[in-house]
């Protein structure tokens, strides 16, 4: 008897766990892959930030580390949604790939542009992929590591609004009472 009623507690304990475990609000968010670069372009294009590319393989242990230490709790926090995109690539898969002007390419002709023979590496590109921050090889001490990609992505994000307002002043006057409106994006800005 003791037994039977024991052994209720304990399935119905875990078929509690094992449900809770699978539902939606315990589910981490994946790091979206980057095989159609073209929808990734439009993407940032319109929300004016830069792609993030975190060039990655399959049995890369160091990849996985990135990927949940730093990609996945930026991804959570929401607070990088309107400041870069994240996308992740895999060096080993084969085939072809969207390409950022609607093309098809190789991988291995997507991964060579780059320059990529070490993973991860994280590259900073805007909406055409043209790299606009130092790229970051490795994974070294996690402490710093954030505040290097946050670097990272605000040089990006300084690179893009500059070419933006660039690109804007051809078309109105510059305003020389409020000079703060063609600065460039600011740390303390940055962070709002």
């Amino acid at each position: 008897m003791f037994f039977s009623k024991y052994k209720q507690i304990v399935i119905a304990v875990l078929a509690f766990f094992t449900g809770l475990a699978g539902s939606p609000a315990l589910a981490q968010p994946d790091v979206s892959g980057a095989r159609d670069m073209f929808s990734n372009q439009q993407l940032a294009s319109s929300k004016q930030i830069p792609v993030m590319i975190m060039f990655s393989a399959e049995d890369c242990a160091y990849c996985d580390i990135l990927e949940n230490e730093i990609l996945r709790p930026m991804l959570i926090s929401g607070d990088y949604g309107d400041k870069v995109l994240i996308r992740k690539f895999m060096v080993d898969d084969e085939g072809k790939i969207r390409d950022f002007d609607g093309k098809m390419i190789d991988t291995y002709d997507f991964v060579y542009r780059y320059n990529v023979f070490v993973t991860p590496t994280l590259v900073f590109v805007d909406p055409e992929g043209q790299e606009l921050a130092e790229r970051i090889i490795g994974v070294n001490t996690l402490e710093l590591f954030g505040g290097r990609v946050d670097d990272a992505i605000l040089d990006s994000l300084n690179s893009i609004r500059n070419v933006n307002l660039g690109k804007l002043e051809l078309h109105s006057r510059p305003n020389p009472t409020n000079p703060a409106a063609t600065a460039s994006l600011s740390r303390e800005r940055a962070a709002d």
